[in-house]
């Protein structure tokens, strides 16, 4: 969130993850919000080159470059400025470009890909594959020929749309989604019928042929005024029934070879009544990262693996305990306090001063413990305990504090008619 016109920043040795193996060369990153991506990189060896539309004050300390993407982040990638992004952060490169991971922001842009593959290897799945995943005629109709069960999916929009939920083709966060009752006509929208239950997302990686999970974690919701769906976090690991994760298991291994995804993905299912229903893949590494960090063999690598040796791990991953990681919403406009000291469980961190919309994200917050529980409520515990140290009144002289109140006041009057994305400073889900 904090600025940058310049290709490479000053990065304090302490603000970089704990580096498992000996440098290996540079990794570009492309993603709405690159940090977790970065952050997994470090952890890996790689040095990363980011571009996104924040460069948090962290994706800065731990980046060896970090461009921040111009234009209006609703709107999304365009080529004209992600191009000479990329270009810029590959030639501030410290060691040889060895190709582009990328994140969240492709999925209903995948020619984009395409664009990147002309300049460099692009380590992640290609635009054809990320294009069948996010249409729903192929990707639902693929999971009934291969006996997947999912939720009744349709394009036309139901007679009656009580019971139905309205997805955006290519959405990501599940701020998109809405009741199928308020969904008008619309091309970019899809109809889903909605199944109660608890939210489990598979982590997996894969080669093109086959897959290997390597985890399950649960997520929760943070609803908003119009955004019933709003991702709230995820806490790994998820209690799911031994047949639910085989059943869960089994279909990865079936959607593996049909859409010949490699490197790391997630699939999300709902779990109900025991029996799991997918919702969609997201064929790139997701917002679980930071939960599946710490493993012997680095999640990142696994997924470089994949990609170009084809090699997948021989085993699941273990980890020690448990581990969540939830977003911090402004529920009113605020100014992050230019004395502000961030805590070592915070991550994405705006910069000192910047104004956060009400109900955009302002940080994520990370918590680590010995079961799955004592981690949500931790988790849960920090939000409340930073966000009262975000409200509290700053010390800075009287008419600084005055001009805040009412800018703030300002865009609490407006923030419920900006479209999500749409404003200035707006921070999507990560």
């Amino acid at each position: 969130m904090t600025p940058t016109n310049s290709p490479k920043n000053s990065r304090p040795k302490s603000s970089r993850p704990r580096r498992l193996r000996p440098r290996r060369g540079s990794l570009l990153i492309a993603a709405v919000s690159g940090r977790a991506l970065a952050q997994a990189a470090v952890e890996a060896g790689y040095e990363p080159l980011v571009a996104d539309f924040f460069a948090d004050a962290d994706t800065q300390a731990m980046a060896a470059a970090c461009r921040k993407l111009k234009g209006d982040i609703g709107r999304g990638f365009q080529w004209r400025s992600l191009g000479p992004a990329l270009a810029a952060l590959a030639k501030a490169a410290p060691s040889p470009v060895l190709g582009l991971v990328y994140g969240s922001g492709f999925e209903d842009r995948a020619h984009l890909l395409t664009r990147i593959a002309e300049c460099w290897p692009l380590l992640g799945n290609d635009a054809e594959t990320v294009t069948q995943i996010k249409a729903p005629e192929a990707f639902f109709g693929t999971l009934d020929a291969l006996g997947i069960a999912h939720p009744a999916t349709q394009t036309k929009r139901p007679a009656k749309g009580a019971g139905w939920v309205a997805k955006r083709r290519g959405g990501a966060g599940g701020s998109h989604v809405v009741p199928g009752r308020l969904q008008g006509a619309d091309s970019y929208a899809y109809f889903q019928r909605f199944v109660e239950g608890r939210a489990i997302s598979v982590l997996f990686v894969g080669n093109g042929r086959a897959g290997r999970v390597l985890g399950f974690s649960e997520q929760w919701t943070a609803p908003a005024p119009g955004r019933l769906w709003r991702y709230g976090g995820a806490v790994r690991p998820a209690a799911v029934p031994d047949a639910a994760a085989e059943a869960m298991t089994r279909a990865v291994a079936r959607l593996v070879p049909a859409f010949r995804i490699r490197g790391l993905a997630s699939a999300d299912f709902v779990l109900a009544g025991g029996r799991p229903y997918l919702l969609e893949i997201n064929p790139r590494p997701g917002a679980t990262l930071d939960i599946f960090a710490g493993a012997a063999k680095p999640v990142l690598d696994l997924h470089v693996d994949a990609v170009t040796l084809g090699k997948l791990p021989r085993e699941t991953l273990a980890f020690e305990g448990a581990a969540a990681a939830a977003i911090l919403h402004a529920p009113r406009a605020l100014f992050v306090p230019r004395n502000m000291v961030w805590p070592a469980w915070v991550a994405d961190r705006p910069g000192p001063g910047e104004r956060i919309d009400k109900q955009r994200p302002i940080c994520t917050v990370l918590a680590r413990a010995g079961t799955k529980g004592r981690a949500q409520r931790l988790v849960e515990t920090r939000k409340a305990s930073l966000m009262a140290k975000l409200q509290k009144p700053s010390r800075g002289k009287h008419c600084e504090q005055q001009e805040e109140r009412r800018k703030c006041k300002t865009s609490d009057e407006n923030a419920e008619h900006q479209y999500p994305g749409g404003a200035a400073g707006a921070r999507p889900h990560r």
